[in-house]
């Protein structure tokens, strides 16, 4: 099992993200939004993700930084759930984890937040096919 986060992890292209927000679906798990979106195009991994924290919500960048560097290890060290699931399924997808909350959230509780999106992005996933 593999427990790195590379580049090939992340999604930077402008126009699949823009395609994201524009055509993907929501799925709320309070405080994260994920928006998700199946695609077809050619990926290394089975998944490409990127963690959106408002300047709207939180004000203090160091406070924006902790949250997305948290999700970010979180999901380093849980993709393995959510990566085996999709190469089971043989789809590959885009999607964006959105902080909702406007103040900073232990660890823990966030950790619980997270794995709970997650859970609730598979079972998305399985409703689709």
């Amino acid at each position: 099992m593999e427990f790195t986060f590379g580049k090939a992890y992340k999604l930077c292209s402008v126009k699949r993200i823009d395609r994201l927000f524009s055509e993907g679906k929501r799925l709320k798990a309070y405080p994260i939004t994920v928006m998700f979106q199946e695609t077809e195009e050619e990926m290394e991994h089975a998944f490409q993700v990127i963690f959106s924290v408002p300047k709207k919500r939180m004000r203090h960048a160091h406070d924006r930084n902790y949250v997305k560097r948290c999700f970010r290890e979180i999901l380093r060290i849980n993709k393995s759930v959510l990566e085996n699931h999709l190469i089971k399924c043989n789809k590959k997808i885009n999607f964006a984890f959105i902080y909702q909350l406007n103040e900073r959230i232990p660890y823990q509780e966030l950790e619980q937040k997270l794995l709970d999106a997650i859970t609730k992005l598979i079972s998305e996933i399985k409703d689709e096919k």
